[in-house]
């Protein structure tokens, strides 16, 4: 998580792609090929999870990437 000055995020897209593509392959057990379509869609929803959770005080980070993980369809 990040904790700089200038950005306050409560958790860094690169924590949210990482806990999406986790959630998505171990703990849904969804098969998944790592192509440039997929990876594009993992990213623009851990912008989405981020936003999210950095504009509500208590909100709990991993049920906001579950459920935004519903979301993704593989290519």
């Amino acid at each position: 998580m990040r904790t700089s000055k200038h950005n306050k995020s409560k958790l860094s897209k690169e924590d949210a792609l990482s806990f999406l593509l986790t959630h998505i392959v171990i703990e849904r057990n969804n098969p998944f090929e790592m192509n440039q379509v997929n990876l594009f869609k993992l990213t623009q929803l851990a912008v989405e999870a981020t936003t999210m959770i950095d504009q509500e005080e208590d909100i709990i980070p991993h049920e906001i990437i579950e459920n935004i993980s519903l979301k993704f369809e593989p290519s």
